[in-house]
């Protein structure tokens, strides 16, 4: 009875020695890997740096002053493998707009809202200056993911293009004097302006590309498009207007422009609206230009236009996209 204790002592000492094991070995493993991660520390830097992606868009603008009414390009640089377009956004400023040649004929960008250019890096931009000699307008870049894009932001870069009137002070030409009187001319009156409107198409704006196609919407998730030209037909300049679009949207929707530049006699614009979703069924389009008698015009009657866009019949609530 009395050896009993003593045979239970080897099985103790030898929990206490696997447990003592255990914690050693533990330990070893942790010192291991510290040592590990110090060596390797910049192969892991490198590994993560890998995976972070330069999210910076670089525009590239010309320094000079660009004259007005004469072309000039811009470019930007963005490094992606993720699907989109980009979009050229301008400042609005008052006696001032950027155009840009479509088939042949120059289309005004509306200021303030985003203007497709697809997938290219290069645009040329023709700025249209009035009422002022100097004028410096900030324009951005915006990279758009596609819906399918893993992207959630939307990149951009900006640049200030300076634009001057193009004009260049003549030195006075001295006149020999006759001794005599010289009587001025009277000015000949110039006449009224008078303002128009003309809706060119109605079509849809393809999500890839961003041109317009002039075909009818499929159904509530085509982004419709109205294409418009405004001309001053009188005999002087407009000084600012604007124009109003009632759009066949749920609820209506009235579209008001920022103001626009002063359009001299014979010249005109074209515009481009885009917005979705269409009504179900279709509606009419009506353009309004000059809606409040701001401009005194000789003629008042052709200062609206109307069309109407056919669309699907389709149910469901959208939320809606004017730009």
């Amino acid at each position: 009875m009395t050896d009993a204790p003593q045979s239970q002592n080897p099985g103790l000492l030898a929990n206490i020695l696997a447990v003592a094991g255990f914690i050693i070995l533990i330990v070893i493993i942790v010192w291991g890997a510290y040592h590990l991660l110090r060596l390797t520390g910049s192969g892991v830097s490198s590994l993560f740096s890998g995976f972070t992606s330069k999210t910076e868009l670089s525009v590239t603008a010309p320094r000079e002053s660009m004259p007005s009414g004469k072309a000039f390009p811009i470019s930007w640089k963005f490094s992606t493998k993720d699907a989109g377009n980009y979009a050229f956004l301008y400042q609005c400023k008052s006696g001032f707009r950027f155009d840009v040649t479509v088939a042949g004929k120059a289309t005004a960008i509306p200021c303030g809202s985003a203007f497709s250019v697809g997938t290219t890096t290069t645009l040329s931009l023709i700025p249209m200056l009035s009422g002022m000699t100097t004028l410096d307008v900030p324009v951005s870049i915006v990279f758009i993911p596609a819906a399918t894009s893993s992207t959630a932001t939307r990149p951009q870069g900006t640049a200030t293009i300076h634009v001057s009137d193009g004009s260049v002070a003549a030195a006075p030409t001295p006149t020999p004097s006759t001794g005599g009187t010289t009587t001025p001319k009277p000015a000949q009156p110039a006449g009224k302006p008078d303002l128009s409107v003309r809706v060119l198409a109605v079509g849809v704006i393809n999500p890839m590309t961003g041109a317009f196609e002039t075909r009818y919407p499929s159904g509530p998730n085509d982004v419709a498009a109205v294409q418009f030209d405004i001309a001053n037909n009188g005999g002087s300049s407009t000084g600012t207007w604007y124009f109003t679009v009632n759009l066949p949207m749920q609820g209506s929707y009235l579209y008001s422009s920022p103001a626009q530049a002063s359009l001299t006699h014979g010249s005109h614009i074209v515009n481009t609206l885009r917005f979705k979703p269409v009504i179900s069924g279709g509606g009419t389009i009506t353009v309004s230009v000059d809606p409040t008698n701001v401009v005194k015009e000789s003629n008042e009657g052709n200062n609206a236009g109307t069309v109407f866009i056919t669309a699907p019949v389709w149910s469901g609530v959208y939320q809606p996209y004017v730009y």
